[in-house]
């Protein structure tokens, strides 16, 4: 890991913004990478166009390639707006990828950035290969589906939550947190609201479907980067 430290090319943030034919002709090989380093270890988050948009994906243990050029994951994190701010989940069940879930966080709380923080992974854990939990009132008003990460410490399990496409979240510590999702319109109590579901619904409305929606496996996280 320490050799790779050291061949990695640097650049600020300025420069990945300025998007520069040579940058990003890197981003769209998968050659950008933001990075993190903490006490015990170094970890990397990919970066990627989709649609024009720059996307930061979760951190990750994993080494980037040795052609990669990096920056610090903080100098992409304090160009986020706290009061609206995209984040994303892929969702994925019986092999295969099934679509991407954007989620448009609107509230600057304490439960709206910790969510935040689970879908970059800079806290240290994520929602990155979590499972959905489980689902309330299927095929019925105020149906909703659960997640997150809440298994990372313990098995508490909240009850439920929402309006159409709305998404709520409650922390049970600094490390673990449950998301609920409306799917089916409503409105009840669960958590604190956070946002919504800027588009993406239908892969979620496709998993309601499931037989088991523990099968749906977050395969990848993350947030969408203003340039």
């Amino acid at each position: 890991m320490d050799k790779v430290q050291i061949l990695l090319k640097y650049i600020k943030f300025e420069e990945l913004k300025q998007m520069k034919p040579d940058i990003r002709k890197k981003v769209e090989a998968g050659e950008v990478f933001a990075r993190q380093e903490n006490q015990y270890d170094l970890n990397y988050s990919r970066l990627s166009l989709d649609n024009g948009r720059l996307h930061l994906h979760c951190l990750q243990n994993q080494p980037p390639p040795h052609v990669a050029i990096t920056l610090p994951v903080s100098e992409i994190i304090k160009t986020l707006n706290p009061k609206s701010t995209i984040t994303f989940l892929d969702m994925a069940w019986e092999g295969l990828t099934r679509g991407r879930v954007y989620i448009r966080v609107s509230r600057d709380r304490p439960q709206a950035r910790q969510f935040v923080g689970f879908c970059t992974g800079q806290p240290g854990s994520s929602f990155l290969n979590t499972r959905l939990n489980r689902v309330v009132n299927k095929g019925e008003q105020k149906e909703c589906v659960f997640g997150g990460n809440y298994n990372f410490y313990d098995n508490i399990v909240y009850g439920p939550y929402t309006s159409l496409e709305r998404v709520s979240f409650k922390s049970h510590s600094e490390k673990s947190g449950e998301f609920c999702i409306s799917t089916n319109g409503g409105y009840e109590s669960f958590g604190a609201y956070i946002g919504q579901v800027e588009s993406g619904l239908e892969v979620l409305k496709a998993a309601v479907q499931l037989n088991d929606i523990t099968q749906v496996t977050v395969v990848d996280c993350g947030v969408v980067v203003p340039l």
